[in-house]
């Protein structure tokens, strides 16, 4: 009997090409294939939540399972795992300083996502890139019983650096040149994916991760064959085994190929 392979993939600027709005043809094609070989599991691995999924929803059927939230939101065979909440002292600090600064904060816990406010800027990233509806709080105090799995800072990178120095307590994977995730100290898609790996006995040598983010460079960390795509950010072109073409330019089915998954 074959020893399973997993393959854990990211969702934007891997699987989802925002210029398009769209996955790839290839890239659908290869999953569709992929999906139907009895020694293959397939694994979306992304920052974002099961609510903001989006049109990635449509191809569900495909996974095995989901590594959300980087690593805070995981399901398995849909039996769903979640990652430590954020110590809630921490929350309420960070609330009451990125308020004062004007910098929008998105809060995902098990049950909801909420908005502390949107500013033009955050308002834009919902509606137009990641076109989810959440409560807004609109400035209203954020229930510090319900337990916070991930942040999403609303924020410049050299803002983004004030928080990173003022919060060593959590851990920041930066969007591009704009935003954040904020997690507890420790948790990234990285620990999602050993979590995974404990429950499901992959050999590390058989398994492979797929991204172009910051957030990604941890992963890559802890599987066996890691790949970038070649928009991905400077952090994870330097942390890839190898580097495969752009996502439009089928670089994902370039690199599937290659590995000969496929």
């Amino acid at each position: 009997m074959q020893a399973k392979i997993a393959l854990f993939f990211d969702i934007d600027g891997t699987l989802f090409d925002s210029s398009t709005k769209s996955v790839p043809s290839s890239t659908l094609n290869a999953l569709k294939i992929l999906s139907q070989k009895p020694n293959v599991d397939l694994y979306i691995s992304s920052g974002r939540s099961y609510d903001t999924l989006g049109s990635i929803k449509m191809y569900e059927e495909y996974f095995t399972g989901f590594n959300l939230s980087n690593g805070q939101e995981i399901i398995i065979d849909k039996q769903k795992y979640y990652g430590l909440p954020i110590d809630q002292k921490i929350v309420q600090d960070l609330i009451e300083i990125t308020t004062k600064k004007n910098h929008s904060l998105g809060i995902i816990s098990k049950s909801s996502i909420e908005m502390t406010f949107f500013t033009d800027e955050s308002y834009h990233n919902f509606t137009e890139y990641i076109k989810k509806e959440v409560n807004n709080l609109d400035h209203q105090p954020y229930n510090l019983q319900k337990p916070v799995l991930q942040f999403w800072l609303f924020a410049k990178n050299d803002e983004i650096a004030f928080y990173k120095e003022r919060f060593p307590q959590l851990e920041f994977f930066n969007w591009g040149r704009y935003g954040a995730d904020i997690l507890p100290a420790g948790q990234s898609k990285a620990s999602g994916i050993k979590h995974i790996q404990k429950i499901k006995g992959y050999k590390t040598e058989n398994m492979y991760a797929f991204g172009d983010g910051d957030n990604d460079v941890k992963m890559f960390e802890v599987v066996g064959t890691s790949c970038a795509m070649g928009n991905a950010s400077p952090k994870a072109l330097a942390s890839a085994d190898f580097i495969t073409d752009d996502i439009t330019n089928d670089g994902l089915f370039k690199a599937l190929v290659k590995l000969k998954l496929l």
